[in-house]
């Protein structure tokens, strides 16, 4: 008799801590989407199918717990003009995730190649070689590296409404990058080429390294060209203006102007062309580069009067590529809120506290009866 009662006991205060477990308060995110036509969803896996605009398929990716599965914002092409994405409702809580356009780059662009040069410090004393033109040139086009469509792998609140979402893309976007630098670098050449013979190759590092001395030698000897005419000038007006006198007057007033106007051509083209020599040196680095350069595409996240850029430098493989490239989804990032906490960590609630150190206080005082029984 005295057992099952002792049964019954622990019998009661197990299924006081389990129904405090089953009862916890949990509630579902729903999505609304701002433009379902700009939104592809990716099933998951290595065989997995695409479903554009279809906001159902979306959602269940989002909630799915597959890494794999994702919603690409803004599908069409890599340079969004709109921030196209969705809104995250859950109880009180709610959040809009998007794509990043243009006009965001402007405004975060500083701090994401801040943040990646942190990461990749080999790049960081390159980066501080360069000139002001070249820092200016490479951020100004940080929008032409394509990844501001993001792919959202899964989203959600914690327990005080913070945010938490994965990104899916590749483990290694060192050829990505690699191609935006020849992109600038064809944009650097064009700039400086009309100045040089027609049909003149874009010159190698070699070359640069040899051109830029000898521009940079023949524009610290204008300066005294030009005073020099000058002097001569000086000197010419304190005699009878014959006509003479007045043709080499007429002649240095023309050397002081074809002067000052190649200085100018010469300071352009040094300009042009150490940009162009520090791209061919980031290339240079890129390529050489031992390991994976691993970064995420970026989403825009309003969360309440608070807005973010979501990205990360630290990618964690999927173990899958995507069905229609065989490349894509290797690896996804994970990203949160400052103070997120994860709710799957939550501490338990007190009930659950309360009934479990019950279960154990009737475990104990079991004990003590067998001892006491023998």
């Amino acid at each position: 008799m005295k057992m099952t009662f002792q049964k019954l006991v622990i019998g009661a205060s197990m299924a006081i801590g389990v129904s405090a477990i089953a009862t916890a308060p949990a509630h579902a995110t729903s999505f609304s989407f701002n433009n379902a036509n700009e939104i592809n969803t990716y099933t998951g896996g290595s065989n997995g199918s695409f479903i554009a605009n279809n906001t159902v398929a979306a959602s269940q990716a989002l909630n799915d717990g597959d890494v794999s599965s994702n919603v690409e914002l803004w599908y069409t092409d890599e340079n969004p003009t709109s921030n196209v994405g969705f809104t995250a409702t859950q109880g009180n809580y709610s959040a809009t995730v998007s794509s990043v356009t243009a006009s965001d780059w402007s405004s975060f662009g500083s701090q994401w190649l801040s943040s990646l040069l942190s990461t990749y410090t080999p790049f960081q004393s390159l980066w501080n070689g360069f000139s002001a033109n070249t820092q200016s040139l490479i951020t100004s086009s940080l929008p032409s590296l394509g990844i501001g469509d993001p792919n959202i792998g899964s989203f959600q609140f914690d327990q005080n409404g913070g945010v938490q979402l994965s990104l899916v893309g590749d483990l290694d976007v060192k050829a990505r990058l690699s191609a935006t630098i020849n992109t600038n670098l064809n944009a650097a050449w064009n700039k400086v080429s009309p100045q040089f013979p027609a049909n003149t190759p874009a010159p190698t590092l070699s070359q640069v390294n040899t051109l830029i001395p000898q521009l940079q030698s023949q524009l610290t000897a204008i300066p005294g060209q030009i005073l020099l005419a000058q002097s001569q000038l000086s000197q010419l007006a304190k005699i009878p203006q014959t006509s003479a006198a007045i043709s080499t007057i007429a002649k240095l007033n023309a050397q002081i102007t074809q002067a000052t106007t190649l200085q100018g051509q010469l300071s352009d083209q040094i300009t042009q062309l150490t940009s162009y020599k520090d791209l061919l040196n980031f290339q240079a680095a890129v390529n050489a580069y031992q390991g994976q350069i691993g970064a995420s595409e970026i989403a825009k996240v309003v969360d309440g009067t608070n807005t973010y850029y979501a990205y990360s430098f630290n990618p964690m493989s999927t173990g899958i590529t995507a069905s229609d490239d065989h490349v894509s989804y290797s690896a996804y990032y994970t990203w949160n809120t400052p103070g997120y906490t994860d709710p799957t960590k939550q501490v338990p609630e007190p009930s659950i506290i309360l009934g479990l150190l019950g279960v154990a206080g009737v475990f104990a005082t079991q004990r003590k009866f067998k001892k006491a029984s023998i």
